[in-house]
């Protein structure tokens, strides 16, 4: 019997490491999904009035946390959006996105670069600590009216492997309307700021006009407009 037992405990290592590599698709919506264990905790939360929608998970090695954030609020005007219209705006807009995790994560900017998943342009970013070691790694792509962010962090044991196998299993969902252009260029918009603002004058001119024949007619005067 003696000669089976190291053949069980193979067979054994090989369940377990099975059934802690065991994974499920998990969708964020419609549009982008990926793999996660079966145990993984899910919230939606509001951060200064910004709608969240959060999963993490987490080994002995590692953490992971992915998120989907509305960009701007649903009910914002068209033409005041700061949705991007063309590629350099969408980068001016993936700068500031990035500018505010440099401020946030608590690791030194490695480097930055540019990503495409399904023809759909986003960013990888890549930490170190204060030896230059890796320790933590984001990837993000603003879909529609949401940016999609994922979050890898390790201080002990950083494994590019497993990076590159969580951030793989991300897909974007192309048999729908997807767009990273929703926004209104600069010229649209200052039309309706110079559209607004003329309405607004004349609305205003109006009301002065009104008053000051209701102003005249109470004092018995003709109306100005007929002198």
């Amino acid at each position: 019997m003696k000669k089976y037992i190291p053949l069980f405990f193979v067979l054994f290592s090989h369940l377990a490491f099975s059934q802690n590599k065991e994974s499920k698709t998990y969708a964020f919506d419609s549009i982008v999904s990926l793999n996660v264990p079966n145990t993984f905790f899910e919230s939606d939360t509001l951060v200064d009035g910004v709608k969240i929608h959060q999963i993490r998970f987490k080994t002995d090695s590692y953490n992971f946390i992915g998120q989907k954030v509305l960009f701007q609020d649903e009910n914002q005007k068209e033409s005041l959006s700061r949705l991007p219209y063309d590629y350099t705006s969408l980068i001016d807009e993936y700068n500031r996105v990035i500018a505010r995790m440099k401020y946030r994560v608590p690791y030194y900017l490695k480097t930055k670069t540019l990503v495409k998943k399904e023809g759909f342009t986003g960013y990888n970013l890549k930490f170190v600590n204060d030896l230059d070691t890796p320790t933590y790694e984001a990837e993000f792509y603003l879909l529609n009216k949401n940016l999609y962010t994922f979050f890898y962090a390790s201080d002990t044991q950083f494994d590019k492997d497993v990076v590159a196998e969580l951030f793989n299993s991300i897909k974007i969902d192309t048999n729908q309307e997807i767009s990273q252009y929703l926004g209104k260029p600069p010229k649209y918009r200052i039309g309706y700021v110079i559209a607004t603002y003329f309405f607004l004058s004349l609305m205003l001119v109006g009301i002065v006009i009104y008053l000051i024949k209701i102003y005249r007619k109470k004092a018995g005067k003709t109306d100005f407009l007929k002198e």
